[in-house]
């Protein structure tokens, strides 16, 4: 009977020190925490965390969701005035289907087939624009408005100073040589008919919403949004490039511009 006694005292001395040893450890990790009011204002807690409840550690993805695609490749070049294609780049071209005399990309024209018989089949006309054009093609425009811009200045000498202000203003409405996309063949300009004066506001709005849903599908996008004028350059709503179908529907359905795209897999691009 005694010797159960003393194990019982032992067991409640054991229970005791672990009790005590609890108590301790949290009145040393107790703060002193202003809670507002008067000055001086203290409470002792030890259950007031300082992180921000507010601020959560982002993990790293696990996965990338940009397409996995090769940029070095034709279908994904960059093409503006600051980055030209050589005047002896021309890619295959064929004659589209739906018009007499305009060229495209042949690689890419059975998904500008399919898309332009999508938008048929939903009772839009649809009218190409624009399509291929080689450098001197370009080459010929480009000229054709630096002069007429020229002219209007009173200058009718290439060799005149001022003609080089020509120039740098006609870049600003029509691409230089070599920084046409048109030159790639991939590139086509599409309306609900021809217009004599390209105001996008007075082009069928129903097309384009129903063009700019599908274009992903086959590989398009809408290259020159209004909306990304800064980040383009350009404003050419009517204006769509083929990418393929990945790089197509991720920049589509990102809100993206063909730039922003481009700059994830060139880190060193600017624009």
């Amino acid at each position: 009977m005694k010797g159960r006694r003393v194990l019982w005292l032992l067991c409640m001395a054991g229970l005791c020190l672990v009790l005590y040893t609890i108590v301790i450890s949290r009145i040393e990790n107790r703060t002193d925490v202003i809670f507002g009011g008067a000055d001086g204002a203290y409470v002792s807690s030890d259950s007031v965390s300082f992180l921000d409840p507010n601020v959560f550690e982002t993990p790293e993805p696990t996965e990338d969701i940009w397409p996995q695609i090769d940029i070095t490749l034709s279908q994904y070049s960059m093409v503006n005035n600051d980055n030209l294609l050589s005047p002896r780049y021309a890619p295959d071209v064929d004659l589209i289907s739906t018009t007499s005399y305009m060229m495209f990309s042949t690689a890419a024209m059975p998904y500008l087939d399919a898309m332009i018989a999508d938008m048929q089949d939903h009772g839009f006309n649809v009218y190409v624009a624009g399509a291929y054009r080689s450098y001197s093609y370009q080459e010929k425009i480009f000229n054709g408005k630096a002069s007429q811009i020229a002219l209007g200045m009173g200058v009718t000498d290439y060799m005149d100073p001022r003609y080089q202000e020509a120039v740098e203003e006609a870049k600003t409405i029509t691409a230089f040589p070599g920084g046409s996309e048109h030159q790639l063949g991939l590139a086509v300009d599409l309306m609900d008919r021809a217009y004599t004066k390209l105001i996008y506001e007075n082009m069928s709005q129903a097309f384009f919403e129903y063009l700019d849903s599908i274009c992903a599908n086959y590989g398009f996008i809408k290259r020159y949004p209004t909306r990304k004028l800064l980040l383009t350059g350009w404003d050419e709503p009517w204006h769509y490039r083929y990418v393929g179908v990945d790089a197509a529907k991720f920049i589509m359905e990102n809100g993206l511009c063909y730039e922003e795209f481009y700059a994830h897999y060139v880190p060193d691009f600017r624009y």
